[in-house]
C-alpha cells in the first residue's frame, strides 16, 4: 500500500475522534496535531513496505486504521478523565449535541445537528 492511503486514512480517523469526543480541555488541539504528526511518520515507515498481494495490502490497511483508533480513543484527553474507549465500552456514544460541538471546535458551524430546542409555553 502506497503511504498517502494511509497518511488520509490516520489524519480522518483522528478527526472522527476528535468530532465525536470533543470535551478535550486546552490539551485537545495538541493532541490532535501531535497525533497527525506520528500517524504520518509511522504510515510512512510502514508504507516503505509495500505487499505484492492484495490481501496483505488490506490487511496492512485494516490494521494501521484499527491501531489508530485504539490510540485515539485511548489518548484523547478528556475533561472528565474517563477515556473515550472507557466511554464506548460502557455504551456511552456520542449524541448529535457532541458532534456539532466537536465540528465548532474545528470551525464547522452546522445547526441541524442540534436537538430541536423545546416551545416555551407562557402562562
Amino acid at each position: 500500500m502506497r503511504t498517502t492511503p494511509l497518511i488520509i486514512i490516520g489524519l480522518l480517523v483522528n478527526l472522527a475522534v476528535f468530532i465525536a469526543y470533543p470535551e478535550t480541555g486546552r490539551m485537545g488541539m495538541t493532541f490532535l496535531y501531535v497525533s497527525a504528526l506520528l500517524w504520518t511518520a509511522f504510515a510512512v515507515f510502514i508504507g516503505r513496505y509495500v505487499p505484492s498481494e492484495t490481501f496483505w495490502r488490506a490487511f496492512q490497511a485494516l490494521a494501521f486504521t484499527l491501531a489508530c483508533a485504539f490510540a485515539a480513543l485511548s489518548f484523547l484527553p478528556q475533561k472528565d478523565g474517563i477515556s473515550a474507549l472507557r466511554k464506548v465500552s460502557e455504551g456511552n456514544y456520542p449524541g448529535r449535541r457532541s458532534v456539532f460541538i466537536g465540528l465548532l471546535r474545528l470551525g464547522v458551524d452546522c445547526p441541524g445537528l442540534l436537538p430541536p430546542q423545546k416551545e416555551e409555553i407562557l402562562p
